[in-house]
């Protein structure tokens, strides 16, 4: 009998050092190696190349696991067998590791071909093979152009293979049918080595109807929506239901075009109905939400979360982007409008597009922050991807780029922006990160989620800050980096033992650093927006929201007429937040009569303040010491007094920090050691309470 060994790898890409990105535990599983996966074993089970052949199918994902390379290059020694490892995925940061695995596979006689969106988005855009495919090529690696799916086409590709005869270029120009096409199969075993393991994904449908400048989807998977039966989908969530599958990521590019959305949505509620709780995030557009009865059912079906394109709110950039369905003036609405179903928001945001400047930048992320109020963001640098017309118009108009792939991954610079100055791009685009996930932002959006999605929100601000430090993008990130000594992209050296060990006792360092700083913050978010619902988390959050609005104010006070505005919207805010004081400190909330006294105290402080703000004749010094004495004076005050553990949180905060600085200086003897069993009894009491509430999830 002859057999056919098929292997599916997803590429990893390369870091700036040179190493494989890999990771003990990933975040995301690889829809695409799913659906390959299992649509070859449904050719095994049919025997579609003949009852003579046997067809074996492997799948490995190279940024979790090591590709055994020796263990396969042994079975294409066996004369009964013929082998074909398959690069599936493959992103244009992903082409130069997926090329250097293809081209060591060749290297022993072993059949190879590399699809995904960087080969099928470059030969649908060009006439002849770009330089990089091209060498490929020349080393006999096949390029898969299109889709799998199509009658025959795998089948097809799977025959040459067999027969090793494969072709150059498989060019799979139409968009397949995939209604009755076989749905991914999760592997349990696969799962096992993600963070979330009851985790799995779903296409349900693909293509785009719109005709965004920076995007590949519609030269790849085209404009036009297919989709996959509803029953189809509903069919293997129940399955995968028994064997623990509970949360699924459905990757459509955008859920709210599927012609079945409604029917897989009243699938899914009547099987929490039944007990059977599935919840699920998806991709929509910034228009979803106005379909009657989409947001509703999408709540009621499970959904906990959707991702929306928003890229920017930046009128001019919207113009340029060619997103005209997208409404800047509508963005706070539409978030509101998913916030009141429970379901929360995560936008994707471009920066560098067009109209960007490094002032324009760092205002709209307060606008997204502060104005419109997502829940989360991911942001993302513009990058001509190959195989967008963006890229296309560039490679025209003979703009200089960047010639290295690997780093096409919308996280480095790869052409010169006109009115960002070089390395200030990168810059800006960490500014970001760190400017939405910091710690006073985390806790504003916890202060309005709801209870109900509190704790799941914490879990992902918390990987979001961790993803922030660390300087990678949470997307493309995972749990405790592996770095092997041999596995180093060329030219990068190959590092010796001792420099190996050194680096990775480094790398220890900054992790064991990095999580105790991230506990160390969260307890203290937690303590502020744990409770809500109750009146002084309450007035906490309305205080903060205050405080965002005095701040844009103040943002643009340089504008001189803008100054007394700012003078009389600082001083309002006082006064109210004067008045809510003495009410509290009169009888609302749990407060004790230490507290209640210590609050009344604070608002005649306030009321002193405000009789002595100018507002007539005010100056830009006087309306910045305004909004400090608001964020240092009123709110962290008020922080201390009403809410438990919160001033021994910051105090102890400051303990650690100045006994690192001193352990980090080597002045030993400056270490308080009086003052250690204090603050070690303080951690213990805290983080246990913190540690149940996150272990529970509640």
């Amino acid at each position: 009998m002859k057999k056919l060994q098929v292997i599916y790898i997803l590429p990893s890409r390369y870091d700036d050092d040179g190493h494989v990105l890999r990771f003990w535990r990933g975040v995301l599983p690889s829809n695409t190696l799913a659906c390959l996966k299992s649509l070859t074993q449904d050719l095994a089970d049919r025997q579609a190349l003949g009852e003579e052949v046997s067809i074996s199918v492997e799948a490995y994902d190279d940024t979790i696991q090591r590709v055994p390379f020796k263990r396969i290059c042994r079975r294409a020694k066996d004369p009964d067998t013929a082998v074909v490892v398959g690069m599936v995925g493959v992103q244009s940061n992903q082409y130069p590791r997926a090329l250097d695995l293809s081209l060591k596979f060749r290297e022993h006689g072993i059949q190879v071909m590399i699809g995904g969106f960087h080969v099928s988005g470059v030969l649908a855009l060009n006439e002849q093979p770009t330089p990089e495919l091209d060498k490929a090529l020349q080393a006999g690696v096949s390029l898969v152009r299109g889709e799998a799916e199509g009658p025959g086409v795998l089948e097809g590709i799977l025959m040459d293979a067999l027969h090793e005869r494969m072709q150059p270029i498989y060019n799979i120009t139409e968009t397949p049918d995939i209604h009755d096409a076989p749905v991914p199969q999760p592997d349990n075993k696969y799962l096992s080595r993600f963070v979330g393991r009851h985790m799995s994904t779903i296409d349900t449908s693909r293509g785009c109807p719109f005709n965004c400048s920076f995007c590949t989807i519609i030269n790849v998977q085209g404009r036009q929506m297919r989709h996959r039966s509803a029953q189809c989908i509903l069919d293997c969530i129940r399955e995968n239901y028994e064997r623990g599958v509970t949360f699924y990521f459905f990757t459509d590019d955008n859920l709210a075009r599927s012609p079945v959305w409604e029917e897989i949505f009243d699938g899914l509620i009547a099987m929490r109905e039944a007990g059977k709780m599935v919840s699920f995030m998806m991709q929509v557009d910034t228009q979803a939400y106005k379909i009657p009865g989409f947001v509703e059912k999408a709540s009621r079906a499970g959904c906990y979360q959707a991702f929306i394109g928003l890229e920017t709110v930046n009128p001019d950039n919207v113009k340029a982007t060619g997103k005209g369905q997208n409404k800047v003036d509508q963005f706070a609405k539409m978030v509101q409008t998913w916030r009141d179903a429970r379901i929360l928001v995560h936008v994707g945001y471009i920066i560098g597009l067009p109209h960007d400047t490094v002032d324009s930048v760092r205002r709209d992320i307060a606008t997204l922050k502060d104005e419109i109020k997502v829940d989360q963001a991911s942001f993302f640098m513009l990058t001509p991807l190959p195989g967008s017309r963006d890229h296309s118009n560039m490679v025209k108009n003979k703009t200089p780029l960047d010639a290295d792939h690997n780093n096409y991954d919308s996280f480095h610079e790869t052409f010169r922006h006109p009115n960002i100055p070089p390395g200030q791009w990168y810059e800006l685009y960490r500014e970001a990160w760190h400017t939405f996930y910091n710690k006073e932002n985390i806790t504003n959006i916890l202060l309005r989620t709801s209870q109900e999605r509190y704790w799941r929100m914490l879990w992902l601000l918390l990987w979001n800050r961790y993803s922030t430090l660390a300087g990678t993008h949470p997307m493309v990130t995972g749990f405790a980096r592996l770095k092997e000594r041999k596995a180093r992209r060329s030219p990068y050296p190959r590092e010796s033992v001792l420099q190996y060990a050194w680096r990775r006792v480094k790398d220890v360092g900054w992790a064991v650093k990095t999580y105790t700083q991230l506990f160390l913050e969260f307890q203290e978010v937690w303590l502020l927006s744990r409770k809500p619902c109750e009146p002084q988390w309450a007035f906490l959050a309305q205080m903060r929201e205050m405080w965002a609005t005095c701040r844009r104010r103040v943002n643009e006070v340089e504008m001189p007429e803008r100054v007394q505005d700012a003078a009389v919207e600082v001083r309002s805010v006082l006064a109210s937040a004067s008045d809510r004081l003495h009410r509290l400190s009169q009888g609302e909330g749990r407060l004790d009569q230490r507290a209640r006294a210590a609050l009344k105290q604070k608002a005649q402080e306030v009321d002193q303040y405000v009789r002595s703000l100018e507002i007539e004749t005010p100056n830009w010094q006087d309306v910045k010491d305004a909004e400090r004495f608001l964020r240092d004076g009123l709110i962290a005050r008020y922080e201390e007094l009403t809410i438990r553990y919160v001033a021994g949180r910051r105090r102890f905060n400051a303990f650690w920090r100045r006994q690192w600085i001193n352990l980090k200086s080597g002045r030993l003897w400056r270490l308080d050691f009086l003052q250690m069993p204090e603050a070690l009894l303080f951690e213990l009491n805290v983080g246990l309470r913190f540690g149940l509430g996150v272990a529970r999830l509640r």
